[in-house]
């Protein structure tokens, strides 16, 4: 495990717990936001993302193989469910479709305005979006 990033004009290296220490030109934390790597010159307010993902066998879907639906903002999806509908216009979602295969789909529902300070969404309605979602676009 890293426990030191040390960085210098043209290097840097990280140092591991075991001893190792490991140089590179390039060095990127992708530990998230409470990393103790990341030194910030002012408070920050950190925001959040919620997800809520299905893996569906299916009989067929519409999406193209060699294809994946990002970030679809579109609230179309939602058409029949006005409850659904009505929280997404305070706290939007999106969805994913990722297929893997003719009989094999992922969907996922995701919120990012989840912060402390600002209206969550609630995994329960984000579970019910992406249900909302697969069950709209696999009828199609």
């Amino acid at each position: 495990m890293v426990w030191k990033v040390k960085h210098e004009e043209f290097e840097s290296s990280i140092a591991c717990d075991d001893g190792i220490e490991l140089r590179a030109s390039l060095v990127v934390d992708a530990s998230g936001f409470a990393s103790t790597f990341t030194e910030y010159d002012k408070p920050r307010n950190n925001g959040y993302q919620i997800a809520h993902g299905i893996l569906a066998e299916v009989d067929h879907h519409p999406f193209d193989l060699d294809k994946m639906v990002l970030m679809d903002w579109r609230d179309s999806h939602m058409g029949n469910e006005p409850c659904l509908r009505a929280n997404n216009s305070k706290v939007s979602t999106f969805l994913y479709a990722m297929p893997f295969y003719s009989k094999f789909v992922f969907f996922e529902e995701t919120s990012l305005k989840a912060k402390y300070d600002k209206l969550c969404m609630p995994m329960q309605r984000l579970s019910e979006m992406c249900c909302s979602a697969m069950s709209q676009l696999y009828h199609r």
